[in-house]
């Protein structure tokens, strides 16, 4: 377990290091070719089915949608009295969205075209600037998915399952962060930015709660 653990703290770690040098390409030449060079590829691949499948992306990954699933396995968490999956979900989901405002507070990069772009959250919209980088939608997405992905491999039975599961979700997540760019609501790098660090804060959560399963996911021992 502590060998798991020890190597759960060293891929956050990784992955936080290369979240610090997407953050600086942020602002250097290399940076802006890499969202000139996607944004040029998404002009040239606009064809009205993927545009679609780009809406329904956004949409899966929209604050509402998210928030709705979240509170959902919360609940389900809570009732099945999975103590220690609760309080990982918990401080993973919301120690992200706080992680985050707090980077982009501290960026402060502007979003494509300049245009000042406010929280929204079930048509409400909060007086507080929404930045660029990281993509808070990506984010959020990502550690959603990752922790779903989490609970596939740990508590399904039979590798075939564990497999689609993962790919699905995988799937998601990429279709997610696509969405993003191609509709023109974040760079590239906002994306990676994104992805990036919530793989690093995943694995930085998990490396605090992880052990290994015993009895299944809801069967396991309470705290």
């Amino acid at each position: 377990m502590k060998s798991k653990n020890k190597a759960f703290l060293i891929v956050s770690a990784v992955f936080f290091l290369l979240f610090a040098v997407v953050a600086f390409i942020t602002t250097a030449n290399s940076g802006v070719a890499l969202d000139q060079t996607m944004t040029d590829w998404v002009s040239q691949n606009d064809a009205a089915w993927l545009q679609k499948l780009i809406e329904i992306a956004s949409v899966i990954g929209s604050s509402e949608l998210i928030l709705l699933v979240t509170i959902i396995i919360g609940l389900v968490l809570l009732i099945k009295r999975s103590w220690r999956h609760f309080f990982f979900f918990f401080v993973l989901s919301v120690g992200g969205v706080i992680l985050n405002l707090v980077l982009k507070l501290l960026v402060q990069r502007a979003r494509p075209g300049d245009e000042a772009s406010f929280i929204e959250v079930f048509n409400y919209s909060f007086e507080l600037q929404s930045y660029s980088f990281p993509s808070g939608h990506t984010a959020r997405a990502t550690v959603l998915f990752l922790f779903l992905i989490y609970l596939a491999l740990y508590s399904m039975k039979g590798a075939a399952f564990k497999i689609i599961s993962t790919i699905i979700y995988i799937s998601l997540m990429v279709s997610v962060a696509l969405s993003r760019v191609m509709l023109d609501a974040h760079y590239a790098t906002d994306v990676l930015g994104a992805v990036v660090f919530a793989i690093a804060w995943f694995f930085l959560c998990l490396y605090f709660f992880y052990r290994p399963r015993e009895r299944g996911l809801f069967g396991y021992s309470r705290w």
